[in-house]
């Protein structure tokens, strides 16, 4: 990574470099695979949010998403013994980053700050960052507040961190970089690639720390050892981390040392999948379902239809696995339309039943819409349970059926695929099910379906090694 050391030695600072290995491809993408990628380039700081740099001050990426045309805000919600205003420099972002290459520019694609210690550092050992939030918006024009209720949820959010190294001081000494990400425990899941240098710091007050490496990459570095990945699967309408540093001061000779260094950081979102609307080519209004005797009434307006195909019907008993319920042919006029569909989900055993709508326009290019969810009174049978969850090597479902017969389980990745298939003969009441294979799950959360009859029970599990 690039640095500006400020350095005033009456005894040498001792600088050690390393040797490590760095692998530049296959862990520092996304996964599931997607394209789906930030790019959080040009920002501008919103009107009316305080002085640059500082706390409450926020920033708008314009198409930060381009292939979903999602703006991104970023703010800066605490500094704690760190500063971002460096000689002068108000960019919240580093558009001119180079690569381990020295390749200028070529993080231009990253949110890249500029952190370093609010003081020189010495003798006495110190630690700081900056804490961000990063909002997704519909694509808006200008530098005020994006419009409420404009906000995108997302799901399976992937966060990289890049190139979170360091550098060794003197006798026992280092500089590291640190980054922090907002979990409960559960949620987000963390990976880091093999052979990596990170060290885990563990949780404290709802956050993950992880350490980097007192051994100095060049520029901007996309080596896979430096890179940390954490996996979000719940909905999540904003993320919050932390970008910092730790310093130890070394063990002797140390009144001589005299830095304040200067780092850039990069972080990238990608993967993610959109359960509420991206930019669509109608303006939808009024998007409801309703439940009576067995049937979901599905209804929704649009104004200002243009080069529209249909309205795809989607339904999910779980709001993460969706199947084709059915499909209206648009009117594809610019005045008001009113639509209505008809679902019998009297077969369908669930509390819950989730709808949303596929929008594609006549060039096959598809948006979703928000889901809306309708209760069913007194469903047939109970839920189905999965335990222990989480689990490592086993797991059971319990589950009450009201006909015997053969069941089909299937359990879905994140992504939607399924990983696992076997099948259980099932009587009349409850029912306990041991699943195969789970040991060969990567870390994760997985949704576990079983159908019998007409009958549809849905849970999750999460795996944790």
């Amino acid at each position: 990574m690039k640095k500006i050391f400020t350095l005033l030695f009456a005894l040498t600072f001792v600088y050690i470099s390393f040797a490590q290995t760095c692998t530049t491809s296959g862990f520092n993408v996304c996964d599931p695979a997607t394209s789906i990628s930030s790019d959080f380039r040009n920002a501008v700081q919103l009107s009316g949010t305080g002085s640059p740099l500082s706390v409450g001050s926020k920033y708008k990426f314009s198409n930060a998403i381009p292939s979903l045309g999602l703006d991104a805000v970023v703010s800066i919600d605490a500094i704690e013994n760190a500063t971002m205003a460096i000689n002068g420099n108000t960019a919240i972002d580093d558009d001119g980053i180079a690569n381990e290459s020295g390749v200028t520019g070529s993080g231009a694609a990253l949110f890249s700050p500029r952190i370093a210690p609010d003081q020189k550092l010495s003798c006495t050992n110190r630690s700081g960052y900056v804490e961000f939030t990063i909002k997704l918006y519909t694509h808006s024009n200008g530098n005020t507040a994006p419009a409420a209720g404009t906000e995108m949820s997302v799901v399976n959010l992937n966060f990289l961190n890049f190139d979170m190294d360091g550098s060794a001081v003197g006798n026992n000494g280092w500089f590291k970089e640190t980054g922090f990400i907002k979990s409960d425990g559960m949620d987000p899941i963390n990976y880091t690639a093999p052979g990596t240098v990170l060290t885990n710091g563990g949780y404290n007050n709802g956050w993950r720390l992880t350490y980097g490496n007192a051994a100095e990459k060049s520029g901007l570095a996309s080596c896979n050892e430096l890179v940390e990945k954490s996996v979000y699967v719940r909905h999540l309408t904003e993320i919050s981390f932390r970008l910092g540093y730790d310093y130890k001061a070394p063990d002797a000779n140390c009144a001589n040392i005299n830095m304040q260094p200067v780092r850039d950081y990069g972080v990238r979102l990608g993967c993610f999948d959109l359960p509420t609307a991206g930019p669509l080519p109608v303006s939808l209004i009024n998007f409801a379902a309703n439940y009576n005797g067995g049937k979901a009434a599905i209804s929704w307006t649009s104004l200002q239809e243009h080069n529209l195909d249909s309205y795809e019907i989607q339904r999910s008993v779980d709001g993460v696995i969706f199947e084709v319920a059915g499909n209206v042919k648009a009117n594809n006029l610019t005045s008001m339309q009113q639509y209505s569909f008809t679902d019998n989900i009297s077969a369908i055993n669930s509390k819950y039943v989730y709808y949303r709508i596929r929008i594609s326009d006549l060039d096959h290019s598809m948006k979703l819409t928000n889901t809306v969810i309708i209760k069913i009174i007194g469903p047939k049978g109970n839920d189905m349970i999965v335990s222990p969850n989480p689990s490592s090597t086993n797991a059971q479902i319990k589950v009450v059926v009201t006909k015997a017969g053969a069941g089909d389980i299937a359990v879905y990745d994140a992504s939607g695929k399924i990983v696992l298939k076997q099948q259980a003969t099932l009587l009349v009441g409850t029912n306990n099910i041991a699943l195969n294979n789970i040991t060969s799950l990567s870390e994760g959360y997985y949704t576990i379906r079983l159908t019998s009859n007409n009958e549809n029970f849905s849970s999750k599990l999460l795996i944790w090694k």
